[in-house]
């Protein structure tokens, strides 16, 4: 599993928890990890299932706004559908238009071009992008208080599957103090609002703490409210600024 990979199965494992109520009771990120790794697409109460919660079918086939392709990459299937989601930035744009989806938001109207407006130039290194979007996750689901250590048990053990170097990265990553000024900082130009939505999928902001964190990092990032406000529509999530 490449450390994209392991971003986009926590994303979608985030996507889940906090879009579906009735998913996020069976045992928080870290449980919901886990069945999303585990028991190959048809088995009860693993990916198949959440797959058709998602997307109102049954099974990978009825996932609707390309997240089925997506997560078919993670579990040896895809084929013309996935290879097309896996487009630039190691298919992330795709990924972050399917969350959307998947958090019940407002995806229509451009939400890609939106996300899109301020690509790089030129090509990032994968592996850089990749580490940056765990960051992002990570921090904006630790802004409100630290995720336990039964909770970061779990996720780490979700990800078992994954190479060891990348369960390296991600345990260093959660060892790092919350900062939205620095993840702004490092954060390379072209990439603010694939790292903003990122972060903001990671959480429903519904106290002060969260608040404040997005606003720190919207303003570090240079995200002028307006396009905030959007990308929270996009996901469904309420407003930061009124």
């Amino acid at each position: 599993m490449s450390l994209m990979n392991t971003v986009t199965k926590m994303a979608i494992g985030f996507a889940v928890a906090k879009g579906m109520e009735a998913v996020q009771k069976q045992g928080g990120i870290g449980s919901m990890m886990k069945s999303l790794g585990g028991g190959g697409a048809n088995n009860s109460g693993g990916l198949g299932d959440l797959l058709g919660q998602l997307g109102g079918g049954s099974g990978l086939g009825g996932a609707s706004g390309g997240l089925g392709d997506i997560l078919g990459q993670l579990t040896g299937g895809g084929g013309a559908s996935a290879a097309g989601a896996a487009g630039g930035l190691g298919g992330l744009g795709g990924l972050l238009g399917s969350l959307a989806g998947a958090r019940g938001g407002d995806a229509a109207g451009g939400f890609e071009s939106l996300i899109n407006q301020d690509n790089p130039a030129t090509e990032p290194d994968e592996e850089e992008v990749a580490r940056l979007m765990l960051r992002a996750m990570t921090q904006a689901a630790r802004a409100d208080g630290d995720i336990d250590a039964d909770e970061k048990a779990k996720l780490l053990d979700a990800l078992q599957d994954g190479d060891p170097s990348d369960m390296e990265v991600v345990q260093k990553i959660l060892a790092e103090p919350v900062s939205a000024q620095a993840l702004a900082s490092d954060t390379p130009r072209g990439l603010e609002t694939q790292v903003y939505t990122m972060s903001l999928n990671a959480i429903s902001p519904d106290n002060q703490a969260e608040g404040q964190y997005l606003h720190a990092l919207a303003e570090g990032l240079g995200i002028t409210p307006d396009t905030a406000n959007k990308i929270h529509d996009s996901l469904g999530v309420p407003r930061l600024y009124t």
